[in-house]
């Protein structure tokens, strides 16, 4: 994704067929079949992670934490999953990412994922850098290199959009507790959850609770590291 994404997203924003929900941590909550949602599947509920929370995606936000242009960490809870689809449908969808919403202190935050056939991608298991704790968090302590994690552009696969957005589903199936490295656009919403450079690379995380946790990382055909 690039940095003129924001300005197009945000004017893309419509409201009509998703209403406004905050739910309880780990109550599972039909999602009510809403455009662009996932529908909650059945999984096998982690002791640790616990219950996944699935509501109605919402095209409302009010959040306030996401400066635009700053990288960190947000830490909350997977709420809603939109797949890809036109602009013109609700919840921020569009074509090339799959959009998280994560509820962060009762309010509901946009994480654009990029997902396009441009769009590589790895998990890999490894220990939180920090423990969680719901907020976003910025500073030296909450920076990503893909390099030094051992990650190399050359190796890092690509499928295509279809069987990537299959693989964040399948990866995001379970997920209560979250964790995501990007970078805001704005006051409600984050994006760039790929390679950057210079300790900005974005990350999705789950299980962040776990000893060892499933990390997310995504690139493009032009990235280098």
């Amino acid at each position: 994704m690039r940095w003129l994404y924001a300005a197009a997203l945000l004017a893309s924003l419509g409201s009509a067929g998703c209403r406004d929900v905050v739910p309880r941590p780990g109550a599972l909550v039909d999602s009510g079949g809403a455009p662009g949602d996932a529908a909650p599947p059945d999984v096998t509920v982690d002791p640790i992670d616990g219950a996944p929370t699935r509501v109605t995606c919402t095209s409302t936000f009010r959040g306030d934490l996401l400066d635009g242009g700053t990288y960190g960490r947000l830490d909350g809870y997977l709420v809603a999953i939109v797949q890809p689809a036109s602009s013109a449908r609700p919840c921020r969808a569009d074509l090339t990412h799959v959009h998280l919403q994560v509820r962060v202190d009762s309010v509901v935050y946009d994480i654009a994922v990029n997902v396009g056939d441009d769009v590589h991608s790895q998990r890999f298991d490894h220990a939180m850098f920090t423990p969680w704790a719901e907020g976003w968090h910025t500073g030296a302590d909450f920076v990503v290199d893909y390099a030094g994690l051992g990650l190399h552009a050359a190796t890092m696969p690509r499928d295509g959009q279809a069987a990537l957005v299959a693989a964040v589903n399948a990866d995001l199936a379970g997920a209560n507790h979250i964790s995501i490295y990007a970078t805001g656009y704005g006051p409600d919403g984050a994006h760039l959850v790929h390679f950057n450079g210079g300790g900005r690379d974005g990350l999705i995380i789950t299980q962040p609770l776990s000893p060892t946790s499933h990390m997310r990382a995504f690139s493009f055909d032009s990235s280098s590291f």
